[in-house]
C-alpha cells in the first residue's frame, strides 16, 4: 500500500538540511512502530521519499512524503498520525496520512507549483507592499542572472573551471504576487526544469523599494504544493479507515 504524508516543518526544524530530515524520518517510522515496507538486497532501506526540498531557514507547511507499507498490515490514519507525532520534536507535525493509487508517480515528480508566503518581521503597511508588487509587476521582463562554475578542458586537455552566466526572464513563471497582511503571497513555477525561489522574487521587490524585503527581515513559509492539474497533492489520497 502506498501511502502519502503531510507534515510541518517549523520553528527550529527549519534548519535541518533534506538528508538529516530523511534521516529523522527515518528513526520516527521506527519509533512510532509504523510498519513501513524495505527495500530488498544486502542493504535494506525503509521504502521512503520526499517532495521537493526546502531551502534552509524556510518553514513548510504542506510539505510531503511518500512511504509503502506491508502488504499484511493496516493501520488507520487516525492511528498512525498519532503514533508519528507522539514521537516528533517540536517543529514537526505530522497532519494527514493518506492511501495513494500504487501507481501514483512520488510528490517530487508530481510538483509543478508551489504557493509561498514572506512574512515580515516588522509591520509595512498594505499599501507599501502593493505599490512595489505593483511596480515588479508592471515590467515587462524579470531577468534573474546565476553565476555558475562548470568543468572543461582547456587547450592542453586538462580540466579547469569555467565561471558561466545565465540569464533567465521569470516573469512568466510567477503565476501570482500580492501584498497580503504585513507580507507577500506567491504562487511560483516548482518544476524541474523552471523552480523559482521565493528569495529571488523578494530580492526583486527589495530593488522596487520595499525595504523589509531584505533577506534577514522577513520569514518564508511553503504553505503548499500543487501538480500541474492544479490540485494539491493530497487532493489524491484518500484517509484509511
Amino acid at each position: 500500500m502506498k501511502v502519502r504524508i503531510k507534515f510541518e516543518k517549523t520553528e527550529q526544524m527549519r534548519f535541518i538540511g533534506h538528508l538529516d530530515l530523511m534521516r529523522y524520518f527515518q528513526k520516527a517510522m521506527r519509533r512510532a512502530d509504523i510498519p513501513i515496507k524495505y527495500s530488498e538486497g544486502f542493504s535494506p532501506h525503509q521504502i521512503m521519499s520526499f517532495g521537493a526540498p526546502l531551502s534552509m531557514g524556510v518553514s513548510g507547511l504542506g510539505e510531503y512524503m511518500d512511504i509503502e507499507l506491508k502488504d499484511e498490515s493496516h493501520i488507520s490514519s487516525k492511528e498512525a498520525i498519532d503514533r508519528l507525532n507522539s514521537v516528533m520534536c517540536t517543529g514537526m507535525k505530522i497532519t494527514k496520512f493518506l492511501q495513494i493509487p500504487d501507481d501514483s508517480k512520488p510528490a517530487m515528480a508530481l510538483m509543478d507549483t508551489a504557493d509561498f508566503r514572506a512574512e515580515f518581521k516588522e509591520h509595512i503597511s498594505q499599501e507599501k507592499i502593493k505599490i512595489a508588487v505593483d511596480k515588479l509587476l508592471s515590467r515587462e521582463s524579470i531577468f534573474l542572472t546565476k553565476l555558475s562554475k562548470k568543468k572543461k578542458k582547456n587547450e592542453y586537455g586538462k580540466f579547469v573551471e569555467v565561471e558561466t552566466t545565465n540569464v533567465t526572464d521569470i516573469k512568466p513563471f510567477i503565476y501570482k504576487l500580492e501584498a497580503v497582511e504585513n507580507g507577500v503571497f506567491m504562487h511560483l513555477s516548482q518544476g524541474s526544469t523552471n523552480n523559482i525561489k521565493p528569495a529571488f522574487v523578494m530580492d526583486f521587490l527589495e530593488e522596487e523599494g520595499l525595504e523589509g524585503a531584505k533577506r534577514n527581515k522577513y520569514c518564508l513559509y511553503r504553505l503548499d504544493m500543487y501538480t500541474t492539474e492544479g490540485k494539491a497533492l493530497d487532493e489524491y489520497g484518500c484517509e484509511i479507515i
